[in-house]
């Protein structure tokens, strides 16, 4: 992120020496079946959406400045006002006003620099650059009263009953808050877009050369958990299958990541807020990014068993009659990949009359998390005579066929 950042947060890694033993007790953490400590994050969330399951949960729903979290709502309201961002916008006075650019990179947009919505929109998300974010702001309202008022009615479209907006990059705390509940129904909701999808899984960006400047200049995405650099503590091993979101810090907020992993069928979602930064063996990291990874990491030993809407659960058999069931909905849960699933079967009807269309009984899924997860079986066609009782009834008739033509030859042979 911004420079003042990393100095901020050497400070932190300062007052923060004598907790590296409990880093380093996080990062041993050897099996990964275990329920996560998660020690360093007085806030934080793990989520899977396909299922609708929350695997970890820790004052999700306590208030914390998001910082710049915040730029997720933002780039949603200029997404939803330029979906194909064609625009282009020319940088205002008040884009670096302290008040809404307290810092900035060495590298940065200059006040009357002509730059696409586009381009503005990888600075916002990637490097999350905070003139950017006002500079989008003024663009889609024309002020930042606005624009905030419109960032509040979508919190509450999305049913963020505990989030409160004041201005549209984070640099705000109280009464600028999110809990890690709302953040992950923010998180849910952009991720839905393919553009902020692309650019939020993009590890690199610039910014051209323009009317301001002769050259181009690059940055990096701020979630080191997608883009470790090389960083041995960052770097899980599946960063290729992390996909966004974003980051945030201010002092008052602590260090903040929303962060989303596609493994498979299965997509996670996790939320650490008040994170800091220490030592590590020598080293130093930030807490957000470890517990993120250690979060990540229990969630790719999970599976998902169950059926969709119509699939063929199995071939019920009732006397010489069978019957082929299928799920009346999709009906899914997790479970980790070192054990069975749980679930039951149970009819509820004599599924030797049954029709196509019938409901003859149900599944029933539980998993380690309470969760219990029920569909109706339905008949997916009439039931019918078992293959095996046909076939048999053909062999016996052919044996009584060859026995007859047997008997015959002997009689005409006499």
């Amino acid at each position: 992120m911004k420079k003042l950042i990393c100095i901020a947060l050497c400070m932190a890694i300062a007052a923060c020496c004598t907790l590296s033993l409990a880093a380093k007790d996080d990062k041993m953490e050897t099996d990964p079946y275990a329920v996560p400590q998660v020690k360093n994050a007085p806030i934080a969330l793990l989520y899977e959406e396909t299922t609708d399951t929350v695997l970890f949960s820790r004052e999700a729903d306590k208030p914390n400045p998001p910082a710049s979290m915040t730029k997720v709502m933002t780039a949603t309201l200029v997404l939803e006002y330029d979906p194909e961002l064609k625009g282009t916008m020319v940088v205002p006075e008040e884009a670096m006003s302290k008040e809404n650019c307290s810092w900035l990179d060495t590298d940065h947009l200059e006040v009357g620099e002509e730059v696409s919505v586009w381009d503005l929109m990888n600075y916002l998300l990637i490097a999350s650059g905070n003139e950017a974010a006002t500079t989008l702001a003024i663009y889609v309202a024309g002020d930042i009263p606005t624009f905030v008022d419109m960032m509040n009615k979508k919190a509450a479209e999305l049913g963020m009953t505990s989030t409160h907006y004041v201005d549209p990059h984070g640099l705000s705390s109280v009464p600028q808050l999110i809990t890690a509940n709302d953040m992950l129904k923010l998180c849910r909701y952009a991720m839905k877009n393919d553009t902020f999808r692309e650019i939020v899984s993009t590890r690199e960006g610039r910014i051209p050369a323009s009317n301001k400047r002769s050259e181009a200049f690059c940055f990096r995405n701020s979630n080191s958990v997608l883009d470790p650099l090389g960083n041995r503590f960052y770097d899980t091993g599946f960063s290729d299958d992390i996909i966004g979101i974003k980051t945030g810090y201010i002092p008052d907020s602590g260090m903040n990541l929303s962060c989303a992993m596609q493994h498979g069928e299965l997509r996670f979602y996790s939320v650490v807020m008040k994170g800091k930064g220490m030592f590590l063996e020598g080293e130093p990291c930030y807490t957000h990014c470890l517990d993120t990874a250690t979060l990540m990491r229990y969630a790719r030993t999970f599976a998902r068993f169950g059926y969709g809407e119509g699939e063929l659960v199995e071939q019920a058999k009732s006397g010489l009659k069978c019957l082929d069931v299928a799920a009346d909905r999709d009906v899914y849960i997790l479970y980790q990949d070192n054990k069975q699933p749980d679930y039951t079967v149970t009819y509820v009807s004599d599924i030797a009359s049954a029709k196509k269309g019938d409901t003859v009984g149900t599944i029933t899924l539980r998993d380690e998390f309470g969760n219990v997860r029920t569909a109706e079986l339905i008949a997916a066609k009439d039931a019918a005579v078992q293959a095996w009782v046909i076939y048999a009834a053909a062999g016996l008739i052919i044996a009584i066929a060859a026995v007859c033509i047997a008997l015959r030859k002997r009689s005409r042979a006499k």
